[in-house]
């Protein structure tokens, strides 16, 4: 099935790019996902062995993975070489280049659609259409983000820093502002609510409380794989400058910095016509 990477999303600057020279980042120091919000994911499939998925947006694989481990065939969609490339390799996990906007599986091919921390990456219309026509009749959709607890001191200072880092960045900043826009717009703030999500029915929402525990290279390297950071420069040195400080302030006897996680699950179930 051929695909033209030009019809993906432009709801962000280049975001086909945006993650470029962050993989090995991303795949050592992001979150994984708490096993609670991989076993509501999973609660109503039924034997997972005979259950395939397609992960849109894997990135290197850490949510794929997840579902590999229990015994899910997973097909990892992703446009971006430098994740793919920093990607731990899975049995059951198979990385096939392409877009939400247009993913290289068959019609009715799949049980499962899942989407972690990217679905605000994507066309919200032409994704959720693609999901549809990728899943079997009543097949299943789940979207998942994680995001730092700002209830909690720690994890909302440590936003406060990684955001100043990234308000001087070009594209990024423009990139940042996109980014709001969409969590204001009418059709994300029914969806983020967990009252409609078009083409699908049943969606429900769930949230999970999750802790990581950071030494100082961590938190350097969790701020630097969220794609919006200075990777070079003065920016990267103020960084690194600010969060030495916020390291001494809030480390514990091992040297280590907790933060606090909330995890928002949305699940729902195919509308086919």
């Amino acid at each position: 099935m051929s695909f033209d990477f030009s019809t993906a999303s432009d709801s962000i600057t280049n975001p086909l790019g945006y993650f470029s020279g962050q993989g090995k980042d991303y795949e050592k120091y992001r979150l994984i996902y708490p096993a609670s919000a991989i076993d509501k994911i999973l609660s109503d499939l039924g034997s997972l062995t005979q259950i395939t998925a397609a992960d849109i947006g894997a990135g290197t694989g850490i949510g794929a993975r997840l579902l590999a481990d229990r015994g899910i065939r997973v097909v990892a969609i992703e446009p971006n070489k430098d994740m793919r490339t920093a990607a731990t390799l899975h049995k059951n996990v198979e990385f096939l280049i392409g877009t939400a906007e247009q993913i290289p599986l068959e019609n009715a091919s799949v049980d499962l659609v899942t989407s972690f921390q990217a679905f605000h990456w994507f066309d919200f219309d032409k994704s959720l259409k693609e999901f549809r026509r990728i899943l079997k009749p009543s097949g299943h959709l789940a979207l998942i983000w994680s995001f730092w607890d700002q209830s909690d001191l720690i994890s909302k200072e440590y936003t406060r820093l990684v955001f100043e880092a990234s308000k001087d960045q070009e594209p990024q900043s423009q990139s940042g502002m996109q980014l709001k826009a969409w969590f204001k717009s009418i059709r994300y703030q029914l969806f983020w609510q967990g009252l409609w999500l078009p083409y699908f029915t049943n969606l429900e929402r769930y949230e999970f409380v999750s802790n990581q525990s950071l030494d100082f290279p961590g938190l350097i390297g969790l701020a630097r794989s969220q794609g919006f950071t200075p990777s070079e420069g003065e920016g990267l040195e103020k960084l690194i400058s600010d969060l030495a400080v916020f390291h001494q302030r809030f480390c514990d006897r091992q040297g280590s910095v907790r933060l606090t996680y909330r995890t928002r699950l949305y699940t729902a179930i195919s509308n086919h016509p």
